[in-house]
């Protein structure tokens, strides 16, 4: 009987510790609770910023339904500055907690930001990085992105002795994307002379204007080899089939799937069009999100997960790695399958990969 008792007691004791073991531990929480969030987003005329808001809101949404965030507005001053610091302004005054804010310039703000800080809100401006003094900005790292266009390009033409005509079209003169863009491109252009500039425009990352900058350079009878482009390019493969022009020899980057689709037709036989894609993603809008609330909650970077950008801002960066090329074009075709052609391809931080930034 003593035996039968202790085999029950030590059976009791391995069911408890199995138990204990199978448990699931609780999700990490953040520490903080009901906070207010806003999303000012200068435009969302394509593809690229709706797939923003549409993540912003989706990580909101998140935080929403685990009490991390009460409220959360989006708002879209649709390219008026003047409404731009209205919305900001009425953020200000609703007592947001927290205000993501990608902007339509690097100035005429600056009141805003001020009036912010003294009441303890805090404004991350997010891939268009403000330049006022204190803040965190969040971005993806343009510079990587540029360089691994340009270094395709290079590999690309690598035999061939050149001149190589290039039409050149930049985003949005004035934004820190596409000045981070253009000092990259224009330093490797310089360090490589062979590829020359037959043609340079800014089409604000619209396909509608891309697609009419890219017929006039067609009309006009420019010849070009390699089209050096900061996205939009379902505008321009479209604008070359409909002249039925010939396609350069090689392109760069655009997170739209449409592209990718486009691409496909164009190499279903060979690679007529050599190309590459590198992320982007609209996703560094929530990834933004993601980081704020952690700060919010007190939390402190690591002390190299900030760089100090040419402004003197601190810049927390997204380092952009996902590529599609012709080698992994069919794999991004099944990726992608059931998106839309104006979906983008982004993506986000995880949990994880957002506690990592802090110590």
């Amino acid at each position: 009987m003593k035996r039968l008792i202790l085999l029950v007691l030590m059976l009791a004791m391995l069911i408890s510790v199995v138990a204990c073991a199978s448990t699931p531990t609780a999700a990490p929480t953040l520490g903080v609770k009901g906070l207010k969030v806003a999303s000012i987003d200068w435009t969302n005329a394509h593809g690229w910023r709706s797939t923003y808001d549409a993540q912003v809101k989706e990580v909101a949404d998140q935080y929403i339904a685990t009490g991390v965030v009460s409220k959360f507005q989006a708002l879209c001053p649709n390219q008026d500055p003047a409404l731009e610091v209205q919305y900001f302004q009425q953020c200000i005054n609703d007592g947001y907690d927290i205000i993501l804010i990608n902007a339509g310039g690097s100035s005429g703000l600056d009141s805003c930001f001020e009036q912010a800080a003294a009441k303890g809100i805090l404004v991350i401006p997010v891939d268009n990085i403000y330049p006022y003094p204190g803040i965190v900005g969040v971005q993806t790292d343009q510079k990587v992105w540029a360089q691994t266009n340009f270094d395709a390009m290079v590999a690309h033409f690598k035999d061939d002795p050149g001149p190589i005509n290039v039409v050149n079209f930049s985003g949005m003169p004035g934004t820190t994307g596409s000045g981070l863009r253009g000092d990259v491109w224009n330093a490797d252009l310089a360090a490589n002379p062979k590829f020359k500039i037959v043609y340079q425009g800014a089409h604000s990352w619209s396909d509608v204007e891309s697609k009419k900058l890219m017929s006039e350079v067609i009309a006009s009878g420019i010849k070009y080899d390699a089209i050096l482009t900061e996205e939009a390019c379902v505008g321009i493969l479209q604008a070359i089939q409909e002249a039925k022009a010939p396609y350069p020899k090689f392109m760069t980057s655009d997170e739209t799937v449409g592209y990718i689709r486009m691409l496909d037709k164009i190499n279903t036989s060979s690679t007529v069009v050599d190309f590459q894609i590198i992320e982007n993603p609209p996703g560094i809008g929530a990834s933004a999100l993601k980081l704020a609330v952690r700060m919010k909650a007190g939390k402190v970077f690591k002390d190299d997960a900030l760089r100090t950008d040419s402004n003197g801002t601190k810049v927390a960066y997204y380092t952009p790695t996902y590529t599609v090329t012709p080698k992994t074009l069919k794999d991004a075709i099944a990726k992608w399958k059931d998106a839309a052609d104006t979906d983008q391809m982004s993506t986000y931080l995880t949990d994880a990969a957002a506690d990592a930034y802090f110590k």
